[in-house]
């Protein structure tokens, strides 16, 4: 970033990403799933889980084409999308679900060759390890601050967190206003306001 100008067109880029992701999440019906520990089940507007292995039965085994996909989650279409990454913005294959009377996507599925290199659950239909939902507060999800960092480029001004409940899942948290321009970590008040916008699963190290 060399120049005032080159800023302000990212810090609008990294504001246009998270309303443009805040809006592949509907927020109807948003509900704080348990923290309990009991095995997940699926509901009807819970659809699936992102654990250390994975997004429901998709993980480190599952060849990354769309028929591979479909064939773990039946009833689930594919198609293309482009994402925002923090310093990338590639195409993803999207898993929609039917429901509700449109086509939800669920899934943004990153792969290199036949191997998945990260699912990112973009929706409250999906449950993340400890319970956070797209949609919840931080403080809501109970993420500690310790494990956050703020984002960069396309992701200028969010917070970049681990999830509580596996090392392996990141959470990306939006801001508002002010907030939203910030290139250092915000108070804890202001962090507790985020709003989290993707659960991002990379394959165990």
């Amino acid at each position: 970033m060399t120049t005032s100008g080159v800023g302000t067109v990212r810090v609008w880029l990294g504001a246009a990403m998270a309303g443009a992701l805040a809006a592949c999440a509907p927020t109807d019906g948003l509900r704080q799933a348990p923290r309990s520990q009991q095995a997940f089940q699926a509901t009807s507007d819970t659809f699936l889980q992102i654990t250390a292995q994975g997004a429901g039965p998709i993980g480190a085994a599952t060849p990354y084409s769309p028929k591979a996909l479909t064939a773990q989650l039946t009833g689930y279409t594919t198609g293309p999308v482009t994402i925002g990454l923090e310093t990338s913005t590639p195409t993803a294959t999207v898993l929609f679900k039917q429901e509700y009377g449109g086509r939800i996507q669920v899934l943004h599925v990153l792969g290199s060759g036949d191997r998945i290199t990260q699912i990112h659950g973009v929706t409250h239909h999906v449950v993340g390890p400890a319970g956070e939902r797209p949609g919840m507060s931080f403080r809501e999800a109970g993420t500690d601050p310790s494990t956050c960092r703020i984002g960069t480029d396309l992701w200028l001004g969010m917070a970049i967190c681990k999830s509580r409940g596996a090392p392996n899942v990141t959470l990306t948290y939006s801001f508002s206003g002010e907030a939203a321009m910030q290139t250092s970590m915000p108070s804890r008040a202001v962090l507790d306001t985020g709003m989290l916008q993707r659960i991002i699963w990379t394959p165990p190290s």
